[in-house]
This record gives C-alpha cells, sequence and structure tokens, in this order.
C-alpha cells in the first residue's frame, strides 16, 4: 500500500461530492429536494411546490453550495444580474420562506444566506 496524505485524501473525497452535485437532478435540501427538471422544490412528504424562474436559481445557486453562505452582493450579482438593488435578494428568500417554510432558507449573521432545509 502506497503512502498517502490525509488532507490529500480529503480534498479529493470533497471534489468528487462537489462533482456529483454539479450534474444531480435533484439537488438534497434536507429530507427534500431540488429538482431541476422540473424547476420545483419536492418536499419530504411527496408534495411538489411549483417555483418561479428567479425563485428556482436562487434555489438553486444556494443548494449547490450548501455549506456556504453567501453575502447579498454576491447573489445580487449571481442571480439577479440585471437589478442594482440588493434588497431583491431578500424579496426573493421572503418569497421562498413562504411557499417553503422559513427553514428553507437560513440567514447566516454578518455573512449571508445559506442553503436550510425542505
Amino acid at each position: 500500500m502506497r503512502p498517502f496524505e490525509l488532507d490529500e485524501l480529503l480534498a479529493r473525497v470533497r471534489a468528487l461530492c462537489r462533482r456529483e452535485l454539479d450534474g444531480a437532478e435533484v439537488l438534497p435540501l434536507g429530507a427534500g429536494g431540488l429538482d431541476s427538471r422540473r424547476r420545483a422544490a419536492c418536499l419530504a412528504d411527496g408534495a411538489v411546490i411549483e417555483l418561479s424562474a428567479r425563485e428556482f436559481d436562487l434555489l438553486h445557486t444556494l443548494a449547490a453550495d450548501p455549506n456556504t453562505a453567501h453575502d447579498r452582493s454576491w447573489l445580487r450579482e449571481h442571480v439577479f444580474p440585471d437589478t442594482s438593488a440588493e434588497s431583491v435578494v431578500d424579496t426573493y428568500v421572503y418569497y421562498l420562506r413562504r411557499k417553503l417554510g422559513r427553514q428553507v432558507v437560513r440567514t447566516v449573521h454578518g455573512l449571508g444566506y445559506r442553503a436550510g432545509t425542505l
């Protein structure tokens, strides 16, 4: 058996997990998921909630990198490039929480938002 560095092994495993999420049709969100083909949220009880294009784009961005807190300006730049008001992010977070529950998008105080659970 060849010797290996534990840090290198962990980095490779994390990279493989990220690649798997990149091409996934259903991104996990707690016990539910985000269906890329249907552009809808699938709840744990089997219910499917249709999302607007912007709601889906925001939730997909958060679900694709669930362990990262994204600040408002980054989200506005990447999800809503056609607007200059950062408050649009807060508005769509409100819409998602109203449709899917408060836990779907977590606020990380001082940092921004990250994916929660369905």
